[in-house]
C-alpha cells in the first residue's frame, strides 16, 4: 500500500515539473491568481480550465470561493510524469490533494490510471463572455442581450451544475435590485419559460455575486440542483434583461458591460 501525504504545492508559469518514480499525485483542488483562463497539462495533455475569479489561489473576504473543488473529475499524476501550469505569463497555479508515495516496484492502482487515462476528456470548465451595449448607449427596458452562446461539437457535452457568476459594469448609477435579470435558454427556448403576472423570468444579476464576496453578497449562485445539460450541437445561451420598467444609461463616455462566468463539466467521447 502506498503512503498518503498531504499535496499542496505551488506551480509556475513557464516552469514543468516531473514527479518522482516514487510519487503520485491526486489533486482534487486547484487555484491560480491568473486572470484569463489557463489549463494543467499533464503528460503532454490539455485538461481543467480555470482562472482566478472561479478559482482563486485563497479564500479571501473579497473571493469566497477559494481553491476549485475539481469532485470526481480530479486529476492524476501517476510518477515520472510532467505537469505545467499554461496560465498568464508569471501567473501561479496551487494545487492540493494528496500525495502518494509508492514502495520500490510498486505500481499506481488501476482506478486511479482509469483516471489518469479519461482526464484529458473529462475536466472542469470555466466557461466566460462578456457583452458591451455600445459607448453612450442606454440600455431600454424590456431589452435582452446574449452574454454567452455555448454549442459543443457533436462529440461534446457540458454540464453545468455550479457556481454561475455575473456582474455589471459602466452604469451611471450603481445597479440595484430589481433591474438587471440572467436568463437561460436552450436552443433558443426558456428555460424558465412560464410567469406569473408582473413576475419576471430569469435570476437577479446582484444574487449572481462575481465573485461572492463580504462587501456584496457571499452566497454564491449555483445550479448544482438544477443541472444544464448541453449535448453536442445544441446551443446555451446566456442573456441579460434590463426589467427595471426605465432604461439604464451608462456612465458618460463607457459602454455599459456584462460578464458571466460559469463552472461547467467537459466531456469529449475520445
Amino acid at each position: 500500500m502506498p503512503r498518503a501525504v498531504p499535496l499542496d504545492k505551488i506551480l509556475t508559469q513557464g516552469t514543468t515539473y516531473t514527479t518522482h518514480e516514487r510519487e503520485a499525485w491526486i489533486i482534487k483542488k486547484l487555484g491560480t491568481n491568473s486572470s484569463t483562463r489557463g489549463y494543467v497539462k499533464i503528460d503532454g495533455k490539455e485538461t481543467t480550465y480555470i482562472h482566478t475569479t472561479a478559482a482563486p489561489v485563497h479564500k479571501t473576504s473579497s473571493n469566497l470561493l477559494g481553491p476549485i473543488n475539481l469532485g470526481n473529475l480530479y486529476l492524476v499524476v501517476p510518477p515520472e510524469t510532467d505537469i505545467s501550469w499554461e496560465g498568464a505569463s508569471g501567473s501561479i497555479l496551487r494545487v492540493v490533494g494528496t500525495k502518494l508515495i509508492l514502495s520500490p516496484g510498486e505500481s499506481l492502482e488501476a482506478s486511479l490510471m482509469d483516471r489518469f487515462n479519461r482526464q484529458p476528456n473529462e475536466y472542469i470548465y470555466v466557461i466566460e463572455d462578456s457583452y458591451s451595449h455600445g459607448t453612450d448607449t442606454a440600455w431600454t427596458a424590456g431589452d435582452e442581450n446574449e452574454v454567452v452562446s455555448l454549442t459543443p461539437k457533436t462529440i461534446e457535452k457540458y454540464v453545468l451544475d455550479s457556481v454561475v457568476m455575473a456582474d455589471i459594469s459602466n452604469t451611471a448609477s450603481a445597479v440595484s435590485e430589481g433591474q438587471f435579470v440572467i436568463t437561460f435558454y436552450l436552443d433558443n427556448n426558456p428555460l424558465e419559460n412560464i410567469t406569473g403576472d408582473n413576475i419576471n423570468a430569469g435570476i437577479d444579476v446582484l444574487s449572481m455575486p462575481r465573485p461572492p464576496a463580504d462587501s456584496t453578497e457571499e452566497m454564491p449562485f449555483s445550479l448544482e440542483s438544477f443541472p444544464i445539460a448541453v449535448e453536442g450541437d445544441h446551443t446555451l445561451s446566456i442573456r441579460c434583461k434590463n426589467v427595471s420598467g426605465s432604461d439604464i444609461s451608462p456612465t458618460s463616455g463607457t459602454s455599459i458591460t456584462v460578464t458571466v462566468t460559469a463552472v461547467a463539466k467537459f466531456f469529449r467521447k475520445p
